[in-house]
C-alpha cells in the first residue's frame, strides 16, 4: 500500500474510469480534473465510476476539481494550481477525443494536442512524472513491425484522431528529451471489456461490428443470405481487454517509474479476420445469413452490405491494415508478470452479453435512465398515496397551528 496522489484527467473515460479503480486499490489517493459545470455534479459522476469498478468505498480519498486540459493552465486558479502540484506525486493524462468523424475534427484536435499542450507546461520543471496515454494507431497507415522507440516516420493517417495523438506524443516527447519533464508513454491498442464480466464504460469503435452482429443475430435482415465484408484475408485486429491493460500500465509504472520509454499495450498475438469472421458466423447461422470477408465487393452491392458500409465508413481503413506492434520495453517491464490472457470465442460472447445487458448504452446513459425511473416511480407512488391518504380537515378556529404544523 502506498500513501502517494494521483493527479488523473479522463476519470470518467474507458480507460481513466479503470486507472482510478486501480489506483484506489493500490492505497493512491486520487486528484481528479473534471469539467462538468458545478462541483455537485463530477462528484456525482464520479460516485458513479467508482461504482463501475467497485471502489465505492474509496470516494473519501478522491478529491475532485473542476478544471479543463483544453484551457491554459488546466483552467485553474493559481492558487489551485500550486496545490495540486504540491499535492501530485505523479499524473496519468488518460484525456483524450477518440472519435473518428470528419466532422468532429476540432473537437479532436483541441482536445488530444491543445490538452497535451497545457498538460506538458501545467507539470513543466515542477517535479511531478507524467505518464501520458497515447494509441498505438500513431503508426497510421504503417505496416509490418512498429517499434516502440519510432514515432514520425512519414505514415500516411486514416483521420484526424491518429494525426493528433502522434502531434501530442511528439510534444511529450520533446519535454523528455529537455529535461522539463520525466515519465513515460503508453500506446494502447483497441480497448475492450473486462475478462471477468465485459464490463466497459461504453461501446465504442470494435463495439460497432459488435452491434452489428447482434441487430443481425436478433432478426432475419431483409432475407439476405450473404454479407460481404471488405476486409484484409490476413489482417488482424489487436484487441486488449481493459483490465489487462490497467493491470499492465500500473505493473509498469511501479516498476520501471519515470524511464522515459515508450510501452506499447497491445495483443502480443492479434485476432485474425478470419478467426473473427468465424465468430461472428457462430453468432447469426439462425439467420441463415453468411458474413463473407473479400478483398472488394464486385458489383452492386446488397441493401444490407450498402447499410454497414456507411454505418462503419469511419472504420472501414482499419479493415484493411494494422501493423505488428513490438512490445520489447513492455515484455521487459512486466517480466513475466500479467500475461495476456486467451482469446476466445466465451470472451467475444461475454462482451456481447454485457452489451446486450447494459441496452448498449454507456454507464452514465443507465445511470440517468435509473435515476429518471426512480423519479418517476416515486412521484406516481406519492401521487398514489395522496389519493389514498383523507385530508385534514383543519379547525376553523386554528388556521395558524393548522398551517405551522403541515410545514413540518
Amino acid at each position: 500500500m502506498t500513501n502517494r496522489t494521483l493527479l488523473l484527467t479522463g476519470a470518467t473515460g474507458i480507460m481513466g474510469s479503470w486507472v482510478l479503480g486501480e489506483a484506489l486499490s493500490r492505497g493512491y489517493s486520487a486528484i481528479c480534473l473534471m469539467r462538468d459545470a458545478t462541483h455537485a455534479a463530477a462528484v456525482d459522476r464520479i460516485k458513479t465510476v467508482l461504482g463501475h469498478v467497485d471502489r465505492t468505498q474509496d470516494l473519501h480519498r478522491v478529491k475532485v476539481v473542476l478544471g479543463e486540459a483544453s484551457r491554459p493552465g488546466l483552467g485553474l486558479s493559481q492558487q489551485e494550481a500550486e496545490d495540486i502540484r504540491a499535492a501530485a506525486d505523479l499524473m496519468i493524462h488518460c484525456a483524450a477525443c477518440t472519435t473518428f468523424s470528419p466532422d468532429q475534427d476540432a473537437e479532436v484536435w483541441a482536445t488530444n494536442v491543445d490538452g497535451v499542450r497545457n498538460v506538458v507546461s501545467f507539470l513543466a520543471g515542477s517535479g511531478v512524472p507524467l505518464y501520458h496515454v497515447s494509441t498505438a494507431y500513431v503508426a497510421g497507415k504503417r505496416r509490418g513491425r512498429v517499434l516502440e522507440t519510432e514515432l514520425s516516420v512519414g505514415q500516411e493517417f486514416s483521420n484526424t484522431y491518429e494525426r493528433s495523438k502522434l502531434t501530442s506524443e511528439t510534444m511529450v516527447r520533446a519535454a523528455f528529451s529537455d529535461g522539463s519533464l520525466s515519465g513515460a508513454i503508453f500506446r494502447p491498442s483497441i480497448i475492450t471489456g473486462s475478462t471477468r464480466d465485459g464490463r466497459i464504460m461504453q461501446f465504442m469503435n470494435f463495439y460497432n461490428v459488435l452491434r452489428m452482429i447482434d441487430l443481425i443475430a436478433r432478426r432475419r435482415m431483409n432475407g439476405a443470405s450473404l454479407l460481404r465484408v471488405a476486409a484484409r484475408l490476413d489482417g488482424t485486429k489487436n484487441l486488449i481487454p481493459v483490465d489487462w491493460a490497467i493491470q499492465a500500465l500500473w505493473r509498469i509504472i511501479e516498476r520501471e517509474g519515470p524511464s522515459n520509454q515508450v510501452y506499447h499495450l497491445t495483443n502480443p498475438n492479434p485476432m485474425p479476420h478470419t478467426e473473427l469472421a468465424f465468430w461472428a458466423n457462430e453468432m447469426v447461422r439462425e439467420t441463415g445469413l453468411r458474413i463473407e470477408l473479400v478483398d472488394r465487393i464486385d458489383g452492386t452491392p446488397s441493401s444490407l452490405e450498402a447499410l454497414f458500409a456507411a454505418g462503419f465508413s469511419n472504420y472501414l481503413p482499419y479493415m484493411q491494415t494494422e501493423p505488428l506492434f513490438d512490445r520489447t520495453n513492455t515484455d521487459r517491464a512486466l517480466n513475466g508478470a500479467a500475461p495476456f490472457p486467451a482469446f476466445t470465442p466465451a470472451y467475444f460472447q461475454l462482451l456481447l452479453d454485457y452489451a446486450r445487458e447494459a441496452r448498449w448504452k454507456s454507464l452514465f446513459e443507465r445511470e440517468l435512465g435509473r435515476r429518471r425511473k426512480e423519479t418517476s416511480g416515486a412521484s406516481l407512488a406519492a401521487s398514489a398515496a395522496t389519493l389514498r391518504k383523507p385530508r385534514p380537515v383543519a379547525p376553523a378556529a386554528q388556521p395558524q397551528r393548522v398551517a405551522f404544523e403541515q410545514g413540518v
